[in-house]
């Protein structure tokens, strides 16, 4: 059962902590200090809670404050965010990529995903912190969305706020899932926020990417189930040692259970029942005529 202390987060609320000097510390280090690290993640989970609070109040009360004004363009500060998200997720693909390939190599995809080996150390662990960072970072997202006065879906800042709160829960035990789950987040957003750069440029793309690259965070979200149901039957009826954490894989159910459901919903009301995004059949349909 996934336990979280509710006295301790009542008694972190109103106490906002930010260790800049350590993390400071932590990013410029020629030799990547993982235990460091992981005691940083740890010290802010908190954190984590803090920000999800101001991150719902700010983008409903921005939404609410937008509802009778024009929308903001936002396209130099679009084109510059998109920009480096997208750079920032191709180069963290770039970096797992000989990690999480040359782990399925030497010890089989089972192990893999079941034991973290080198994962958390080197340049590899300082890109899977990052990954960790960047998920406060990228709750920005939402700003730039509820700014232009585009749809707000439960989906979006669901998702920004469990993984968050996720990643910097799970970071400190080292699970072996976390390979997998960081890495198809790296690779998924590098064509995501690639996507998005293009959009932001004004640059016309074919409909049918939006549809690609929505049904790449299905399969990513297909996978993570499939690994961890497979976890959870090796583990618990088979007895395989796994590098394994009963608490944060509640919570990793819970989040890809959740994530998965929410996704096939999205894809059938955006692509099955309306025949495709609104946008595309618009502009389809304007053709036609």
């Amino acid at each position: 059962m996934l336990n979280f202390d509710q006295k301790a987060i009542k008694e972190n609320l109103t106490t906002l902590k930010f260790d800049g000097e350590k993390f400071w510390q932590i990013f410029t280090n020629p030799n990547f200090p993982e235990d460091d690290a992981r005691s940083w993640v740890n010290e802010h989970f908190y954190l984590t809670i803090q920000v999800s609070i101001l991150y719902v109040l700010v983008i409903f009360g921005t939404k609410f404050f937008m509802r009778n004004r024009e929308p903001f363009q936002l396209t130099l500060p679009l084109n510059i965010w998109n920009f480096f998200l997208s750079s920032f997720s191709i180069l963290g693909t770039w970096k797992l990529s000989s990690d999480y390939f040359q782990t399925i190599a030497n010890y089989g995809i089972v192990n893999s995903f079941c034991r973290n080996y080198n994962f958390t150390n080197g340049t590899t662990g300082f890109w899977a912190w990052l990954f960790v960072i960047s998920k406060l970072i990228e709750l920005v997202d939402t700003v730039f969305l509820v700014l232009r006065k585009r749809p707000l879906l439960f989906l979006h800042w669901y998702h920004h706020i469990l993984t968050m709160i996720y990643i910097f829960y799970s970071y400190p035990f080292a699970p072996g899932f976390n390979r997998w789950g960081i890495y198809m987040n790296y690779v998924v957003h590098s064509f995501m926020y690639s996507y998005y750069l293009i959009r932001s440029m004004k640059i016309k793309v074919p409909g049918f990417i939006a549809k690609l690259i929505t049904t790449l965070q299905l399969i990513q979200f297909i996978i993570s189930v499939i690994c961890i149901a497979y976890l959870a039957v090796i583990i618990h009826y088979q007895g395989y040692q796994c590098d394994f954490e009963p608490k944060v894989f509640s919570l990793a159910i819970f989040m890809d259970f959740t994530y998965l459901l929410l996704f096939i919903n999205f894809f059938y009301q955006s692509y099955v029942k309306r025949g495709g995004k609104s946008k595309y059949q618009n502009k389809e349909g304007k053709k036609q005529k």
